[in-house]
C-alpha cells in the first residue's frame, strides 16, 4: 500500500499514513480539515534507475568480468557512439 502524506489545515501537523486508494478518498471524506500534500518521492536507488553512473569499481571489476564472457563485449560501453566510416 502506498504511504499518503497530510496536513491538517487547522493545526498546520503533517503526517504520513499507509492507505489503499479506497481507504484515502474514504478519510478524506471523514475528515474535511485535512488536505494531501505532495512531497518529493523516495525512489531509491539512482544508479539503478540509470539517473546516475555507477562508480569506477564496479565498472572495472563486474562490467570487466560482462566484456571477457560477451563475444562483443567490447561495444558495451560504446552503445550510443556511431562507428567512424559509417
Amino acid at each position: 500500500m502506498p504511504i499518503y502524506s497530510f496536513e491538517n489545515k487547522k493545526t498546520g501537523v503533517q503526517y504520513n499514513l499507509n492507505l489503499s486508494m479506497s481507504e484515502r478518498e474514504t478519510y478524506i471524506k471523514e475528515h474535511p480539515e485535512v488536505e494531501q500534500i505532495f512531497t518529493s518521492l523516495n525512489i531509491g536507488d539512482p544508479v539503478s534507475l540509470g539517473v546516475t553512473k555507477p562508480d569506477l569499481a564496479f565498472r572495472q571489476d563486474i562490467m570487466g568480468k560482462v566484456k571477457e564472457a560477451h563475444p562483443r563485449g567490447n561495444n558495451l560501453e560504446r552503445r550510443y557512439v556511431v562507428p567512424r566510416g559509417v
